[in-house]
């Protein structure tokens, strides 16, 4: 009697366990009809559907599936993320690479005037060899023109001679554009460092005195 009472009791207590956790599925089809079933309702493979217990508490909202446009969105904006994170990281880097090289304002006036001084420098020695190869093209056409009015014409030495230097003299004037164009850059570039530089002593700055503040 006593094993028939456990019996009935431990089958009483299984079915109550599967009765609550038991579950409806709940959602509305393409006609607006809401519908019901305790399974997940093919009708509502492609539209939002609601999971709820016996008691008819939401237990989880399940959404749809999402559309080859949303697909592609979230593909983009994880890209995006990632991106982002790269750059964070990248900045990082750059960050502790700047500390690290320059300890104040002055280094990095010092770096800059270096750095300066070896480019003007190199344009000095374009700027002097244009001076020596503009003359050479003078000379070169002044001869190939005196060359011109005899009867066969200037040589064969003579028009190579001035094609030479026309050809230096065009590739010198290019070195000095980049020259100056580097120097550009170089200038913008320590500006750039010695603002950011700034912004990191200034943020250090800011927590050391927040980290004072907060120890008193």
């Amino acid at each position: 009697m006593k094993n028939r009472v456990s019996c009935f009791v431990g089958l009483g207590m299984l079915f109550w366990a599967s009765a609550a956790s038991a579950q409806i599925y709940v959602c509305k089809d393409a006609t607006g009809h809401t519908l019901t079933s305790d399974r997940p309702i093919p009708e509502c493979a492609n539209r939002a559907m609601r999971e709820l217990d016996r008691s008819g508490v939401v237990r989880r909202e399940i959404a749809p599936p999402l559309t080859a446009e949303q697909k592609r969105q979230r593909v983009e904006l994880e890209e995006k993320r990632q991106s982002q994170l790269a750059a964070d990281k990248e900045q990082r880097l750059q960050d502790n690479a700047l500390i690290t090289r320059y300890r104040n304002e002055t280094d990095i006036a010092n770096s800059r005037r270096d750095a300066l001084l070896l480019l003007g420098e190199q344009l000095r020695i374009d700027t002097a060899a244009l001076k020596q190869e503009t003359q050479e093209l003078r000379d070169a056409s002044a001869v190939a023109k005196a060359s011109s009015g005899k009867k066969k014409g200037a040589s064969y030495s003579e028009r190579r001679r001035l094609e030479d230097a026309s050809r230096s003299v065009e590739s010198r004037m290019g070195s000095i554009d980049r020259r100056n164009a580097e120097i550009t850059r170089t200038d913008i570039r320590f500006d750039l460092t010695l603002k950011r530089f700034r912004e990191l002593v200034e943020e250090s700055n800011a927590e050391a005195a927040l980290a004072s503040k907060n120890t008193r």
